[in-house]
C-alpha cells in the first residue's frame, strides 16, 4: 500500500518519544519506506525482482489524515503477485551527469545512467538483473565524484567511491560490494557526505550517530570495518542513513508508528 501525506501532520518530537500513527496497517502487512518528494518530482519504485516503475508524485493518491491504510500499488502499476517494493527514489530532474545506484540482500551493487529511466513504460522496466535466490534492497542516485557507504544487518559497513563502480546497460546485472560473512545481508546504501554523519537504527530502536570521516574510504567488495555492535538489547541492524546535524528524521515502525525528530536534540 501507498499513501501521500502532507509533512506538516508529523509534529516535530523529541527523541525517545512514542510517536504518532503515520499508516494503518493490516496484520499480515509493514511500512517499510518513507520518502518526502514535492509534488511534481519524478517517482521511481524499485521492487525486489529488480524491476521498475514510474509515477508523478501528484499521481498518489492524497490524504488529509495520517491514519488511513492507503490505496494498493497494483491499483497504480501492474506489480507482480511475488514482487514487493523496496525502495522509492525522488528524481527532480534527469541529468546526464547522475547515475542510479542499486544494490542487493547479497551485497552486489549496480551503476546505471539515470537517462536510462527518463522514461519507464506503465508496465515497468528492468532496472537490475537479480539472481535467484537475491533481491534488490536499495536505490540511490549519485555522481561519479561522491562515495557511498554500505551498511549489513550485522553492523559491518563499507565506503567507497562512485568512480570505482563501472557503468553497466540497464538490464545487466551488478558487481560485489561488500563481501558479507555467513548469515549477514546488506541492509542500507546511502551517498556518504563527507561532512555527514551515519545514522544508524536498530530493530529494537536503538539509534547511533558517526561522523563519515571516521569510515576510512577502502576498496570495494572488501569485509568493511564494524559500525554497530549487534547485542539482544539492540537487535539487528534495521536502516541506516546519512544526515546532517541541521536536518529532521522521521523514523516508522512496523506498524505504522511515526516520530519526527531533530537529528541533533538542542
Amino acid at each position: 500500500f501507498v499513501k501521500r501525506v502532507p509533512s506538516q501532520l508529523f509534529a516535530i518530537q523529541h527523541r525517545g518519544g512514542k510517536g504518532i500513527v503515520g499508516m494503518v496497517t493490516r496484520e499480515d502487512d509493514a511500512v517499510r519506506l518513507l520518502t518526502v518528494a514535492d509534488t511534481h518530482d519524478h517517482l521511481l519504485f524499485f521492487t525486489n525482482k529488480g524491476k521498475a516503475f514510474h509515477l508523478k508524485c501528484y499521481e498518489v493518491p492524497e490524504t488529509g489524515s495520517r491514519a488511513t491504510k492507503g490505496t494498493s500499488v497494483i491499483n497504480l502499476f501492474p506489480i507482480a503477485e511475488n514482487e514487493r517494493v523496496m525502495d522509492i527514489v525522488s528524481v527532480t530532474e534527469y541529468k546526464p551527469d547522475v547515475f542510479l545506484l542499486m544494490a542487493t540482500n547479497r551485497g552486489e551493487i549496480k551503476k546505471s545512467s539515470l537517462d536510462h529511466f527518463a522514461k519507464v513504460r506503465r508496465n515497468g522496466l528492468i532496472a537490475m538483473d537479480v539472481e535467484d535466490g537475491d533481491d534488490l534492497v536499495a536505490a540511490r542516485l549519485a555522481k561519479n565524484e561522491d562515495e557511498i557507504i554500505l551498511v549489513t544487518e550485522k553492523g559491518q559497513s563499507i565506503r567507497f567511491t562512485v568512480s570505482s563502480l563501472p557503468a553497466r546497460s540497464r538490464t545487466a546485472g551488478g558487481v560485489r560490494g561488500v563481501r558479507l560473512f555467513e548469515g549477514d545481508r546488506l541492509m542500507s546504501m546511502d551517498v556518504a557526505d563527507p561532512e555527514g554523519f551515519v545514522l544508524i537504527v536498530s530493530v529494537n530502536g536503538y539509534g547511533k550517530l558517526t561522523p563519515v570521516p571516521q569510515y576510512r574510504s577502502q576498496r570495494r567488495s572488501g569485509r568493511g570495518v564494524m559500525t554497530f555492535q549487534i547485542t539482544t538489547k539492540t537487535g539487528d541492524v534495521a536502516a541506516a542513513r546519512v544526515v546532517s546535524l541541521t536536518q529532521q528524521v522521521m523514523i516508522i515502525s512496523s506498524e505504522g508508528i511515526i516520530i519526527r525528530t531533530p537529528v541533533k536534540e538542542k
